[in-house]
């Protein structure tokens, strides 16, 4: 089996095209020597993770509800993941649960492509 090679132009417009689907540009955190380095979706995860890639803000009081009323009205899913972070009540309000979630939220949308990355970081190598 021959597996076709994909070189870095074409690695780079992949990441900025599923970038468009993300709440992040890949690219932004990934400098050259990252890019000759990363051989599958794990180290490329860690890197983006490290970097702060998936860290999403919401601030203000209004958005924060919003994003919790659209996302997890019931608050179950934004809760969950600040007790497994070991937030304390006292240290929750709306804006820290819904960056939370849209933090999470961004891990997972970035988890889909997985396969997808796998593969053209193995034609890459």
């Amino acid at each position: 089996m021959k597996i076709k090679m994909v070189n870095k132009a074409q690695r780079n417009d992949y990441f900025n095209r599923i970038s468009n689907d993300l709440e992040f540009n890949i690219n932004e955190f990934l400098t050259d020597e990252d890019l000759g380095e990363i051989t599958d979706y794990d180290e490329l995860y860690e890197i983006l993770d490290n970097a702060g890639a998936f860290h999403v803000e919401i601030i203000y009081y209004h958005k924060a509800i919003k994003y919790l009323m659209q996302n997890d009205s019931s608050l179950n899913v934004s809760l969950g993941i600040a007790n497994n972070m070991g937030y304390k009540t006292d240290d929750l309000n709306s804006e820290v649960l819904a960056s939370l979630l849209a933090s999470e939220l961004a891990r997972c949308e970035f988890e889909d492509y997985r396969s997808e990355i796998n593969e053209l970081l193995i034609k890459t190598q």
